[in-house]
């Protein structure tokens, strides 16, 4: 330490001069960070999903490189922000959130043109992000497993952890993910809110019409029978009051509509495939559910699983 002070005091450098460093060093990053967004002859463009960029007279595109919002779903309209945004998010150290960007695109239908253009370029960033990564890439993968993509006037939402998909009519927006394992035991859980077409709630409210949970298990061993994981879900969530009538009833597949007899409402739906059970519920209350019975038991219908068998 007295050789470093002794090298210090050799360039001049006293107390005063050393407690300015670092305030030039700050100075110097904002006005580099200030000229880089008003660049004279950059654009800054907002495309049909709000997002905000700068385009310089290349064609570059700079997105901010920072979280801007959890769960949002990528769409052919804002794919170029997207796209950028993933890749200098990764870049940023934010991997998990890049990744769920560039893994959205890829879960996009290869529609052509546009689209299926930013999907290879997306698939290529995956891969360098793969090889760079090595066996770390296994746990930011699952990290990242809850995709979302806009199809026409629905939301697409795919967990490829848990390998299922649902379409919700009108919009959604993930309000809680949570996970755990214990040995070979997981769970993967989310809430989510929807605002279907037309809705009063506007976008920038909490208020949705709907609540809709799903929550996926893959057990130790193969569930033989529907009754068995139905018992299992009875215990996870406890005696309620709601009265069900069936709607879908089958070895691997059940769906329900329930009611409380007064202002609450839905349907629930219970998968079952080898090892994995789900549990899907939605409920709405008050005039809403009256009112958007058929695109909520749509919604409950589009849930698929990506199994072989």
């Amino acid at each position: 330490m007295h050789d470093m002070k002794k090298n210090i005091s050799t360039f001049g450098a006293g107390p005063l001069l050393l407690a300015i460093v670092p305030v030039l060093f700050a100075l110097v990053f904002i006005v580099r960070v200030g000229a880089l967004a008003q660049m004279p002859d950059w654009i800054l463009v907002r495309d049909p999903d709000g997002n905000r960029y700068h385009v310089d007279p290349n064609g570059k595109i700079y997105t901010s490189g920072k979280p801007e919002f959890d769960y949002r779903p990528v769409s052919a309209a804002g794919i170029a922000f997207y796209l950028n945004q993933g890749v200098e998010l990764v870049k940023g150290g934010y991997k998990v959130e890049g990744l769920t960007l560039l893994k959205s695109i890829l879960a996009m239908p290869a529609a052509g043109g546009k689209t299926s253009d930013y999907r290879s370029k997306a698939s290529a960033e995956i891969n360098r992000f793969i090889k760079k990564e090595g066996d770390r890439y296994e746990a930011l993968d699952q990290n990242a497993s809850i995709l979302l993509y806009r199809l026409e006037d629905a939301v697409v939402l795919v967990n490829d952890l848990m390998r299922y998909r649902i379409e919700f009519p009108g919009e959604a927006t993930v309000l809680r993910r949570r996970r755990r394992e214990n040995g070979k035991y997981r769970y993967d859980g989310l809430l989510a809110g929807v605002r279907f077409p037309g809705s009063a709630a506007t976008s920038d409210s909490s208020a949705y019409d709907a609540l809709i949970a799903i929550d996926g298990e893959s057990f130790p061993s193969k569930i033989n029978f529907m009754s068995a994981l139905k018992s299992n879900w009875a215990k996870n969530l406890g005696a309620d009051s709601f009265k069900r009538t069936p709607v879908r009833a089958g070895e691997r597949e059940e769906l329900s509509r329930f009611d409380d007899g007064t202002a609450y409402g839905g349907y629930e739906a219970f998968f079952l495939r080898g090892r994995y059970g789900y549990c899907v519920r939605i409920i709405a209350a008050g005039p809403e559910r009256a009112k958007n019975d058929a695109l909520m038991e749509k919604m409950m219908r589009s849930f698929r699983l990506s199994f072989s068998d």
